[in-house]
């Protein structure tokens, strides 16, 4: 790495870096569709709002100002539950956690999400023992500055020692070096660089 510090702390995004759908069904894009068909006008912040509001389905439908029928929402919530049912993780992602704790190295989850999805962890990452940073829970989305700010501060680490992980470019590769940590970019299924990974368990060659 160009950074010679060896990283104490490895951080991973959620969904498409540890955990994978079955079933997509995008619930909260149709919701927003439906309140545009009523004429709601769609508003700039419409998905950070969805983001950072610990709320459920519900709440957060009357966060943003939509009063949709009581059957839409339960239509949604089961497409939400439906999807919940279908994530697994990839097949790198238990082994590359065990060998981090057992090189006691600390584990944390930073994902934008809303809220319901948040579940996973609890679902599929129950023996690990991970910092959350989730988005519905601290207030900021990737790539806002706070977001990572709020890792290095929590676990008393320097930007520097921190290696940041995931699938999208700009919230977890981009992001996290403009804020002082090292990064690598997960792009599954092609030639790693040295910027990118094409597997979580290579990243183990970086902490060794």
């Amino acid at each position: 790495m160009s950074n010679t510090e060896k990283p104490k702390v490895v951080i991973f995004d959620l969904y498409g870096t540890l955990v994978k759908f079955g079933v997509m069904h995008h619930p909260f894009r149709v919701l927003l569709k439906w309140a545009r068909e009523q004429g709601r006008a769609a508003r700039g912040d419409d998905a950070r709002q969805l983001m950072t509001v610990d709320a459920d389905l519900f709440q957060l439908a009357k966060h943003l100002g939509i009063n949709a029928p009581k059957q839409i929402l339960a239509q949604l919530q089961s497409q939400i539950d439906e999807e919940l049912a279908s994530l697994t993780l990839f097949e790198d992602v238990v082994p590359t956690l065990e060998t981090l704790q057992s090189l006691r190295i600390p584990i944390a989850i930073c994902s934008n999400l809303a809220q319901p999805y948040g579940a996973v962890i609890d679902q599929l990452l129950s023996r690990m023992e991970l910092h959350r940073f989730l988005s519905y829970e601290v207030g900021f989305i990737k790539p806002e500055p706070p977001m990572y700010n709020q890792i290095v501060t929590e676990l008393r680490v320097k930007s520097a020692h921190c290696l940041f992980i995931g699938d999208t470019f700009i919230a977890d590769y981009e992001g996290p070096i403009k804020n002082g940590m090292q990064a690598r970019h997960l792009a599954r299924d092609h030639p790693p660089t040295n910027h990118t990974l094409s597997s979580l368990d290579a990243a183990i060659e970086l902490l060794i």
